[in-house]
């Protein structure tokens, strides 16, 4: 009889350390489930700008080889080469300048005298904008123009 005794305690006691030791998994669980709801959203965003940026950076880093890759052809008039026509100019202007207007809207640089924060060096910033756009674009809408006026004339 006492062995029947003794084994009831024992039992009742595995069963304690057996219910304490799942009530422990199923709080860690929980915790395990709190800190991934919570992190996840912040993992998410950090994780999709870094790709977004590695996407848009792989798509200008192509673009430009591309745009590097190719030879330039020269039309060469009397041994000089022809150098952009009129139109070509006035086209590569308006278009740099309406992208220019466009990105300074776009990042409220304060170029105006009533705006708050204004200083004078953001017009060199605008200058610089125009002109690096201006003379990156000259030779694309130059191509352009000859090969319309190309097709014209034929």
């Amino acid at each position: 009889m006492k062995s029947v005794k003794q084994s009831a305690p024992r039992a009742t006691l595995l069963a304690k350390l057996r219910s304490a030791a799942i009530d422990k998994l199923e709080l860690l669980a929980e915790g395990l489930g709190f800190l991934f709801a919570v992190s996840g959203a912040t993992v998410a965003a950090v994780l999709g700008k870094v790709v977004v940026g590695v996407v848009l950076g792989v798509l200008a880093l192509g673009f430009l080889f591309r745009l590097k890759g190719r030879k330039k052809k020269a039309v060469e008039v009397k041994g000089l080469a022809q150098s952009p026509g009129t139109a070509a100019r006035l086209l590569t202007a308006v278009v740099s300048a309406c992208e220019v207007a466009a990105l300074v809207e776009a990042t409220n640089l304060p170029v105006r005298f009533d705006q708050a924060a204004f200083h004078m060096g953001h017009w060199y910033l605008v200058l610089l904008a125009f002109f690096a756009a201006y003379f990156l674009q000259l030779p694309l809408f130059a191509g352009l123009l000859g090969k319309v006026r190309a097709r014209s004339a034929a």
